[in-house]
């Protein structure tokens, strides 16, 4: 029973350090309990034909010119460039 609570703690103190360590990154964990987050994500890559290459390229330059944005807004901010690209 000891051995039981103490490896609860464990993987509550593991969660915490986790949670906390993406806060300090500047990054959200709204990919798991954001439904919009997911998507947006399926939005993305059917304007991409599913390449994740490229999702993740274009995800990680804003988060770079961008810091401290939510998942959500840096996918809204893809979408619509992408969509205002092919406008022109």
């Amino acid at each position: 029973m000891k051995t039981i609570f103490i490896f609860l703690i464990l993987v509550f103190v593991a969660l915490a350090v986790i949670f906390y360590w993406n806060q300090l990154r500047g990054k959200s964990l709204s990919y798991l309990s954001d439904p919009k987050n997911r998507q947006l994500q399926k939005e993305l890559l059917t304007l991409l034909r599913g390449d994740t290459a490229a999702a993740k390229r274009l995800l990680k330059q804003q988060r770079q010119l961008h810091p401290g944005k939510s998942d959500n807004w840096y996918l809204e901010k893809v979408i619509y460039d992408l969509k205002r690209d092919r406008r022109s």
